[in-house]
């Protein structure tokens, strides 16, 4: 991911790539003189002591974003922090406290929020009654770190993030319930692999999340959203590039293409306000938010009955 966001920085011309950390510095080293680092190190203090430094983004794995988070924010640097925040409910909760200690911007990565056909997908229905998020990909290695219930958590806390928050960005309300069935049905990890969860949410909307790693759905691809409301219903498909509207009463489609440039778009947003821009992002609130969801789904999925989500004014409440 560092280097995903490395490249989208490149073509931003108000963003110089100064540092780079790695605690394999031979990695450091090569990343440093593939994107022209003034220096690299694999002590992430020097870059955090550094006041030429910014703003820094933390593509690590997930289980080292709570103690890097914590050095950015005592630092004083503005942060992009990549999804989810943390393995832990508890961590993320630790981190969503810790955000509201200065005005600096925090940014979690959800590229979702700003794909060309999500935002006009959200102008077609802007309040929709019924929303449907997908993702599901093709098994993971038991190799891989994010699969690993310490390192990454497993896929459905790994993408599940991803999904919840652009449920949420889609309906425009709070949840406030979920029902969920998951299980580990077949990683030998021992992770929650696959989970569908419904949640009620304050304004009355349905939504329901789809997510795992038993195969990509045939035809639709990874990434699959519909959405219904008065205005008719849409559809997304093809890595949410290609959109379907049927307008309300009719019997025709209409069709959109848009291209996958969430990185990108993420990326450029983060360097405008950092800038001084006024524009809305995704927070680390609304990181914490969307592993609730999850987290709190996985609860439901565990016992059998439907749970309470609860929203940022009781967070002291959860634990």
């Amino acid at each position: 991911m560092g280097v995903l966001h490395a490249r989208a920085l490149k073509q931003l011309s108000e963003a110089k790539i100064y540092a780079c950390c790695d605690l394999c510095e031979s990695k450091a080293a090569a990343f440093a003189n593939q994107f022209q680092a003034e220096y690299f190190t694999n002590q992430p203090e020097r870059i955090f002591n550094d006041p030429a430094v910014v703003g820094v983004y933390l593509t690590t794995t997930t289980d080292s974003h709570l103690s890097l988070f914590s050095l950015a924010v005592k630092s004083g640097k503005h942060i992009f922090l990549e999804k989810p925040l943390a393995v832990s409910i508890g961590h993320a909760k630790q981190m969503a406290v810790l955000s509201g200690q200065n005005d600096l911007v925090q940014l979690t990565a959800f590229k979702f929020r700003f794909y060309e056909m999500v935002v006009k997908a959200r102008q077609l229905i802007p309040d929709p009654f019924m929303v449907s998020v997908q993702i599901m990909d093709d098994p993971w290695g038991a190799d891989f770190w994010a699969n690993d219930p310490i390192a990454g958590g497993g896929n459905v806390i790994s993408q599940g993030i991803h999904g919840a928050d652009l449920l949420h960005f889609l309906v425009g309300a709070e949840p406030e319930q979920v029902f969920a069935v998951g299980d580990n049905y077949h990683q030998p990890t021992g992770v929650i692999d696959n989970l569908s969860a419904t949640f009620r949410f304050a304004n009355g909307s349905a939504g329901s999340l789809v997510v795992g790693d038993s195969g990509t759905a045939p035809l639709v691809g990874k990434f699959m959203v519909q959405m219904h409301g008065k205005q008719g219903s849409v559809m997304l498909v093809d890595r949410l590039t290609r959109l379907h509207f049927k307008p309300a009463h009719t019997n025709t489609v209409q069709y959109y293409q848009g291209e996958e440039d969430g990185v990108l778009k993420e990326n450029a947003v983060f360097i405008d306000i950092v800038n001084g821009a006024q524009q809305l992002y995704p927070t680390i609130w609304d990181g914490f938010r969307a592993q609730m969801m999850i987290d709190v789904a996985i609860r439901s999925a565990q016992s059998r009955r439907a749970f309470p989500v609860l929203c940022r004014k009781n967070i002291e409440k959860y634990n």
